[in-house]
């Protein structure tokens, strides 16, 4: 069973309310505090384009926005942003570039809360007072970095105001935020994994739907620009509006000097940076880009040409690069069009962009966030000649992460004094960042960190309090938090159950749990229930909390008293707890309470539905169970009913009705499916119905290629996975290339920033008696070339 959630039954349904503030490159700023504020204006004299919309394509004098197409999710939207209104909310669109999000969005806005104040934060804005103000945050991951960029502890900070905050995002950012990882080490995106919990996610799809493209029909009568719109054929009708055709067209047929300043631009985006590329770094990055002809007969004003062509608006729309400036009549830099970034984003991804790029970045790059982020993705390909300026000069000013960065490639490099020199400078550092990175150099030592520990170093003792011996670990609690403090009490009960005092963990659970600190409910209801104390667990249970009645009724059932435990059960069955009625599920079956199952499956609870099915064919009536999956499967939020029908009509051989489901979009009968296939020797079956498979899942596919003799789908197979930036596929891609000796391959992926590549290749060499070239790969890298490195990469 898995672990139980500690909601009360009167706060099954959570809602957020949430409200953010900060600057993309640089300090946070949140909330109350003294500082310059944002400016606000009433929602209905905003401009949906300096908001973000796109500027619309211009047929004839025409410049307003289009006639809006009331899309399929606008009820929804409405709906959130009207709760939103009432308590406070946070709205996240996801979709891709140029499908309508932010005119979605802004329409809703328009139409909910249209008297309500807009802040479109930048800069060092504070928020103050925050009532009835709109936090508009179109492509939100401009605001995402880390610890230093917008977190969810920003957002608590100011939840219960009745702020709305609404948010785009494309689905690869939030895919990537969202996903969590094997080991905390590769946890990239914690802090906005964090922050995303709090949203409320709408997607939109890349295409209009039936009803969305009847209803542009409709309005394209009096609207021009969506007549043309809806006559395209290659793109869809928010793409043209947005100028996506014209936009692919130029880029396509630009000349060389052109493509060069536009591959730089994109290029410099793919590798992290965030804020506008100024016109420096593209001039300098292009000869790169440029064959050794283009370089000889550039004419003199080859660049001021390239950046007219480049930033010229597409019927009055965006431009492949927009300029951006803060003050009047000055460009700061240009931001790529996000169409053209996804559309040139797969080819690009694939190459290691040349030196002059990289070389451009560090002499003029603006941010120094964006510098060591570049530092960061050169490392990543293992061109430590390329990234060692870089993230020096990120270093030089005290940015943590990129001390942390540099300490760590003069530790590959040899170069041991100058790693400690700057550790040492980690230690003495007043950024909020730098504990961490010290703690993260020490390499998970456990001498070196409980040296750190001694010295006050906050991430060190916090790592010896989760990963260190109970006693260890009681003792720095006890010496450095004091236990009026949630996380420091709860991690101080914790250790105590470790070593079998749980009078003492259950006294400091109590006091969380009536500090209104309900995450602890369900360790102190489990400590009850080892120690019989039923008086204490009916107590909890009065007080609503499903995981307490789950407790009790175990612990009832353990006494035998199987009926008393069923009443506690039956009480909180079917109001928000999935747990709770797991519970109540497997000792009905266990029990044989089949009407009673029966009856709770048609109600809807969805876990009563395969232990009713499964006592079914146990009497005998595979029929009747089946009709009973299938009306619990017919509604659209049964998961578990979907693939609970699945299974069973494969172990009862219907296979016709499960390749049926599957071709009608069921991912649980698709993978049902692909199961039974490779059970049965049907390989290019199961692959061809694997498109939903996970870990597991793949791995098998995987071993039945190699084992089938075709390697190279395995290896497709699993490239396939990959695209998606979970590292479990990634790790799983360079393991088998190391088994199937595939040198090259891997170098292609370590082209890709693939760091277990890295590590699979030096293993293979070493395999091949080539130990002199990994210890080469490992200390010096690779050079810009994508040769291993014979030497270390020259100082500054």
């Amino acid at each position: 069973m898995s672990r139980p959630h500690s909601n009360r039954v009167e706060d099954a349904e959570v809602h957020g309310h949430v409200v953010q503030v900060g600057k993309v490159d640089g300090d946070l700023v949140v909330g109350a505090g003294i500082g310059q504020a944002p400016t606000l204006i009433p929602l209905y004299e905003a401009d949906p384009v300096r908001l973000g919309v796109h500027r619309p394509i211009r047929l004839g004098d025409d410049t307003s926005m289009p006639a809006y197409v009331t899309r399929d999710i606008d009820p929804e939207l409405h709906s959130l942003v009207t709760r939103a209104s009432e308590t406070g909310g946070f709205v996240l669109l996801v979709g891709g570039s140029s499908v309508g999000k932010t005119r979605s969005l802004f329409e809703a806005l328009r139409a909910v809360v249209p008297n309500w104040s807009l802040s479109h934060p930048s800069g060092e804005q504070r928020m103050t007072r925050l009532e009835r103000v709109v936090v508009w945050l179109d492509e939100l991951q401009q605001y995402l970095n880390g610890r230093d960029g917008l977190t969810a502890s920003d957002v608590r900070d100011l939840l219960g105001r009745r702020v709305i905050i609404v948010a785009t995002l494309w689905p690869h950012y939030y895919d990537a935020y969202v996903r969590t990882t094997e080991t905390v080490e590769d946890d990239r995106y914690a802090f906005e994994r964090e922050l995303l919990k709090l949203a409320t996610v709408v997607r939109l799809g890349t295409d209009f739907t039936a009803a969305e493209m009847e209803r542009a029909r409709t309005a394209a009568v009096d609207d021009a620009r969506l007549q043309h719109a809806l006559e395209a054929k290659d793109f869809g009708v928010a793409q043209v509006l947005a100028a996506a055709p014209q936009i692919v067209h130029r880029w396509e047929n630009a000349n060389g000097y052109a493509r060069a300043v536009l591959t730089a631009a994109v290029d410099c985006v793919l590798l992290g940076a965030q804020q506008p590329v100024p016109a420096e770094v593209l001039r300098a990055a292009a000869p790169g880009y440029c064959t050794p002809t283009e370089r000889a007969g550039a004419p003199a004003d080859w660049f001021e040409k390239a950046l007219a062509y480049v930033a010229q608006p597409l019927l009055g729309s965006a431009a492949l690069l927009m300029p951006v400036g803060k003050e009047m009549g000055t460009i700061d830099g240009y931001r790529v069009a996000d169409y053209l970034l996804q559309h040139a984003a797969p080819e690009r991804r694939t190459l290691v962009p040349p030196a002059a790029l990289w070389t451009a970045c560090v002499a003029h790059l603006v941010s120094e966030t964006d510098v060591a982020r570049i530092g960061r993705a050169a490392l990543a390909r293992q061109r430590f000649g390329l990234a060692l300026p870089l993230v020096e000069r990120a270093a030089k000013t005290g940015l943590p992460i990129a001390l942390h960065d540099l300490a760590e490639l003069h530790h590959k490099m040899g170069n041991a004094e100058d790693a400690r020199q700057i550790a040492d400078q980690l230690t003495v550092s007043s950024e909020p960042d730098a504990d961490l990175h010290r703690l993260l150099l020490a390499g998970w030592n456990f001498e070196e960190i409980f040296d750190l520990a001694e010295q006050g170093n906050e991430y060190a003792i916090g790592h010896l309090i989760e990963y260190g011996n109970a006693e260890l670990a009681i003792a720095l609690l006890l010496e450095f938090h004091d236990t009026d403090d949630d996380w420091a009490c709860a991690k101080l009960a914790e250790r105590y159950e470790e070593i079998d005092e749980l009078d003492k963990a259950i006294d400091l659970l109590k006091a969380l749990v009536a500090r209104g600190h309900d995450d602890s409910v369900w360790s102190l209801a489990e400590y009850l229930k080892q120690q019989g104390r039923f008086d204490e667990l009916y107590e909890l249970t009065d007080e609503g909390y499903f995981v307490a009645a789950i407790c009790l009724a175990q612990l009832l059932e353990e006494r035998g008293d199987e009926e008393w435990a069923l009443d506690v059960l039956r009480e909180f069955a079917g109001q928000g707890s999935g747990e709770v009625d797991w519970v109540l599920a497997d000792l009905l079956r266990k029990r044989g309470e089949l009407a009673e199952l029966v009856e709770l499956a048609e109600s809807g609870v969805e876990q009563a539905v395969g232990e009713a099915a499964e006592l079914l064919v146990e009497r005998g009536e595979p029929d009747r169970a089946l009709e009973l999956l299938r009306r619990a499967a017919a509604r659209p939020e049964a998961v578990y009913a979907k693939h609970r029908l699945a299974e069973s009509l494969a172990e009862l051989g219907r296979m016709d009705e499960i390749e049926a489901m599957a071709d009608a979009g069921s991912e649980s009968a698709a993978r049902v499916l692909a199961k039974v296939m490779l059970t049965n020797g049907k390989v290019d079956d199961a692959i061809r119905y694997s498109e939903g498979a996970l870990g597991s899942d793949i791995d098998e596919l995987v071993s039945a290629l190699v084992d089938d003799g075709r390697p190279d789908r395995a290896v497709e197979l699993l490239r396939s996975k990959c695209g998606s930036g979970d590292r479990y596929y990634t790790r799983r891609l360079a393991e088998l290339l190391r088994k199937l000796g595939l040198v090259d391959e891997l170098r292609a992926r370590i082209d890709l920033g693939d760091e277990d590549a890295a590590w699979s290749l030096g293993e293979l060499l070493i395999q091949q008696g080539r130990a002199d070239e990994a210890e080469r790969l490992r200390r010096f890298g690779m050079t810009p070339e994508g040769e291993i490195a014979s030497a270390p990469p020259s100082r500054s």
